[in-house]
């Protein structure tokens, strides 16, 4: 039986040992953090990944603890509607939930699995006989193959390739949930204001909880937007269109997060003879597709499917399978980014009416690609 090393308990991470232990490989998993907290905001699973969390036994824990959308809708700061998905076809199927919650569904399924906290892997070394991974406090573990799930800072994809550094994409972020959902009578789908003075996207996560998030523009120089509280915010949002307000009014300080958003310039390579990238470690990308979290479950899957009895075979098969369709979404997510931040009224302007002549988000051929995958 094949000993994998999976570093990163996040979600690539732990749907990689997921689907590995479903093939009967022995997997230890290693987390940098001492423990796990409920941490982060909302996420969209997206249905390129409900067939895979259904293979699983997960898809209605999901559904359970989630909150299934029927649309995406993206309106102008004044109000109109400047494009719609329709999201309730099963095939555009979308739940969003809470992070720590998807995180405490896939943690529940490897009760079975070694999981190590405390861990940082600082290098690792790979021979005839396997692999070798180094960590901070000087203790190392060996196994027949390394899977790198260890985030967009990863610290084996720099050993790998040094010079390949993350971008920043030019733009900061806040999020937060807030209990409001009964209160405001949001509708079930994900909605973004686009305007001059950045992006406002808020979904309902839960029956109860709302998560929302706040796009601006932002040089790395102006240190004081990172500092902006709730006041700021509201201030910066005066004039958007309402559950707006609200929201922010509804948020205490503690419970906002702010980091820049950064992603990986695609890499044609996920796989160096018995180490693999997976997930942000592989391609980590912007927001704006809601596809992070989804490629690094489909990674998992497919790295499952590919992991015969050559190793270094099997790997090579998952870089083939994985590298064309990340890099495609990463790119386009970047490109909608680039969109949706103009701050230039002018420009915002004639973005809004091309976008309201052609009312849909995505192409025919870009749905279909995103969301009607096949894994097999």
């Amino acid at each position: 039986m094949k000993k994998v090393i999976i570093l990163g308990g996040g979600i690539a991470g732990l749907s990689t040992a997921i689907s590995l232990r479903d093939m009967g490989v022995s997997v230890q998993l290693f987390e940098k953090a001492t423990e796990i907290k409920p941490v982060g905001a909302g996420i969209m699973l997206a249905s390129n990944v409900h067939r895979i969390l259904a293979e699983w036994g997960l898809l209605e824990l999901l559904n359970e603890r989630g909150h299934k959308l029927e649309r995406f809708v993206i309106s102008s700061n004044k109000g109109r509607t400047l494009a719609t998905l329709n999201l309730k076809q099963d095939t555009k199927q979308t739940v969003a939930i809470h992070r720590a919650d998807l995180h405490e569904i896939l943690l529940k399924q490897l009760r079975d699995i070694p999981i190590y906290y405390g861990k940082k892997a600082v290098q690792y070394f790979q021979d005839e006989h396997g692999i070798k991974v180094v960590f901070n406090d000087g203790e190392a573990v060996t196994g027949d193959l390394l899977i790198a799930a260890d985030g967009i800072h990863s610290v084996i994809r720099k050993q790998l390739l040094p010079n390949k550094s993350i971008r920043y994409a030019g733009y900061t972020c806040w999020r937060g949930v807030t209990n409001t959902k009964e209160q405001i009578k949001l509708a079930d789908e994900l909605h973004e204001i686009w305007g001059a003075n950045g992006r406002f996207g808020y979904v309902p996560i839960s029956n109860e909880k709302v998560y929302w998030y706040m796009l601006m523009k932002r040089q790395l120089s102006d240190v004081i937007i990172s500092t902006y509280t709730v006041s700021n915010l509201k201030e910066y949002m005066e004039g958007y269109p309402q559950p707006v307000l609200d929201l922010l009014k509804n948020t205490p300080n503690e419970q906002i997060i702010n980091h820049d958003i950064y992603d990986l310039p695609p890499i044609n390579q996920y796989a160096f003879g018995k180490v693999a990238l997976v997930g942000d470690a592989a391609h980590a990308m912007t927001p704006n597709l809601g596809q992070g979290a989804c490629q690094g479950i489909e990674d998992a899957y497919v790295l499952g499917q590919c992991l015969h009895n050559n190793i270094e075979t099997g790997l090579k098969e998952y870089e083939n399978r994985r590298v064309a369709r990340a890099s495609k979404i990463s790119k386009l997510s970047y490109k909608i980014g680039s969109i949706a931040q103009f701050d230039n009224p002018f420009l915002c302007t004639i973005r809004n009416g091309l976008m309201m002549s052609t009312p849909q988000f995505l192409s025919q051929k870009q749905n279909e690609f995103i969301y009607d995958y096949q894994h097999n």
